[in-house]
């Protein structure tokens, strides 16, 4: 009788394990973004809100990897959106990225990845891909400009006198 039992107690823990694995999409999450992940968030590309924090297993730093199993959001579709979220609250994005195919849940965050206008609570506040670079540009030429300014004259004031 116990025999039975056990064997009953296998099959209905093997049943639901591969009812588990049909529901779920496992990727690898690599973090090559130089800093560390604390946050990483997947929704269905056609939803407008982010999920859960599905990074249950604490911090990835830079150059390792992870894997993530994203679970099922009642949609038969595999494209999602994906957010990683660094230890100083910024942020980095992929969207449309089609899971259906083995060869597309290998995952790696850079640096190119940043969105700036991305808050680590998922509110999306525009789709300025990348707009970090281009801050940072911004911020470097205004620092140039003021220093050349600044020595021009200066230059003027010495030639005055």
């Amino acid at each position: 009788m116990k025999k039975r039992s056990l064997f009953i107690v296998l099959l209905i823990l093997t049943a639901a394990a591969a009812s588990f694995a049909e529901n779920t999409i496992k990727i690898t999450f690599t973090n090559n973004t130089g800093y560390t992940i604390k946050e990483f968030y997947v929704s269905p590309t056609s939803h407008d809100d982010w999920y859960d924090n599905l990074l249950k297993d604490g911090d990835v730093p830079t150059g390792k990897s992870v894997d993530i199993w994203i679970p099922d959001y009642g949609t038969d579709e595999q494209v999602y959106d994906l957010m990683a979220v660094d230890v100083e609250g910024d942020s980095y994005s992929k969207y449309e990225v089609d899971l259906s195919s083995q060869d597309n849940r290998t995952v790696e965050f850079t640096f190119d990845d940043y969105e700036e206008n991305t808050d680590s609570s998922g509110t999306m506040d525009g789709n300025d891909y990348n707009s970090g670079y281009m801050d940072g540009y911004r911020d470097a030429f205004r620092d140039a400009y003021s220093e050349a300014f600044k020595e021009g004259f200066k230059a003027g004031l010495e030639a005055n006198n």
